[in-house]
């Protein structure tokens, strides 16, 4: 069978053939790190919509910028670190720059944009990228996060220059053809007259040594259902390198971008619960498009299904008596743990059980074990 689509075909001839990327296993989704099978680090597939609102609001908040791009700057360092990508100073030419073109497919590939191009100056240290319809700026034309500072990140740490920031100079949210994106060492965009944030606070962002035990994949118990399950089963549509459902679509992210966001929030007075609430939005939002029923069985088998396939580890709805309960078992781990209170988690369920039920139902107690040997939250109203 001739595959059409050509960004699928890469895909799966360069990813999950290879079993770099992890989706057939309920409850998680996994990357191999450069290849080494035994060595692999947790994602998410996350909603854009909550990072389109959040940034939105932030921007508009005295320092809220900043914060944004240090998120996104923090998340593409650590991701950089935590996949062992190729540093300038330990490479050729010939291979950073083939490292630099892989990098750059594999974005494409998991929902990131369409029709990617980059431009390397290899002697300047400058990394320029196009795009058309890149992941969240398209809808707001921002993209502090993701774009400008999340190939920031990525660039600063393959470069070995913590010095290195990114600004974005074309956007489709604002009317142009494509997105564009220049990161280079900030002596070269002062020069070039670019007004850009910045952020050198990268260190301790690698993985803890705990990290792959705990993060281990294990059986579920609840979960029955994994992301390539629901993508042969048509429950979510996977085109063109996008991941899609009822219109709403979803990026794969390494979970560490879940906790360095949480972490970044609170320093902005009221930051949580602006997320928690773009989070319960965009939950009650989503299962009212479903067909309409209070059918308790019904809601919590969605929950299950949907948030459990997204890689949010392994999910049990419980009704007690006039109250729920939701429990993960497995959910992804990092070392910021005690810096995060689930605000998003917590929304999007809190938001789901809402829109299903027809009333608001809010999860507003949380409880972390790691009793087991591996991360379980309990959540309960």
């Amino acid at each position: 069978m001739t595959i059409k689509d050509k960004i699928i075909s890469w895909y799966l001839s360069n990813i999950y053939i290879p079993k770099f990327e992890i989706i057939d296993k309920p409850g998680y989704i996994c990357e191999h790190v450069g290849g080494q099978k035994e060595i692999f680090l947790r994602e998410i597939a996350f909603p854009e919509n909550i990072f389109v609102e959040l940034e939105k609001i932030i921007a508009k908040k005295q320092k809220g910028k900043n914060i944004l791009y240090s998120i996104g700057k923090k998340f593409g360092y650590r991701y950089a670190i935590s996949s062992k990508f190729t540093t300038i100073d330990k490479m050729s030419k010939k291979v950073f720059l083939q490292d630099s073109y892989f990098l750059v497919r594999y974005i494409e590939s998991v929902s990131y944009g369409k029709n990617l191009n980059h431009k390397v100056d290899y002697n300047k240290r400058i990394f320029n990228l196009t795009a058309k319809d890149y992941i969240i700026c398209r809808k707001n034309g921002l993209g502090y996060i993701l774009t400008s500072g999340g190939i920031a990140g990525i660039w600063a740490y393959m470069t070995c220059n913590p010095a290195v920031e990114g600004i974005q100079t074309k956007c489709r949210g604002h009317g142009d053809k494509r997105c564009e994106v220049i990161c280079a060492p900030t002596q070269i965009l002062k020069k070039r007259k670019l007004r850009f944030f910045e952020e050198t606070n990268l260190k301790k962002l690698d993985i803890d040594q705990n990290y792959k035990n705990i993060n281990e994949i294990r059986e579920p118990e609840f979960a029955k259902h994994s992301l390539k399950d629901l993508i042969d089963s048509k429950f979510f549509k996977y085109s063109q390198g996008i991941l899609n459902y009822k219109n709403e679509r979803y990026f794969l992210g390494d979970a560490s971008l879940f906790y360095i966001l949480e972490k970044e929030i609170k320093k902005l007075k009221g930051g949580e619960k602006i997320l928690f609430d773009i989070s319960f939005d965009y939950g009650r939002n989503l299962a009212e498009k479903e067909e309409k029923t209070q059918d308790q069985k019904i809601a919590g088998k969605f929950v299950t299904d949907y948030m459990s396939a997204l890689g949010w580890g392994d999910i049990l709805v419980l009704n007690k008596p006039g109250k729920y309960s939701v429990i993960s078992n497995h959910f992804p781990w990092t070392r910021w743990v005690r810096d995060t209170n689930f605000m998003m988690f917590r929304g999007i369920v809190s938001g789901l059980l809402s829109g299903f039920l027809n009333r608001k139902i809010t999860l507003k107690k949380f409880q972390t074990d790691l009793s087991k040997g591996c991360f379980s939250v309990s959540l309960d109203e």
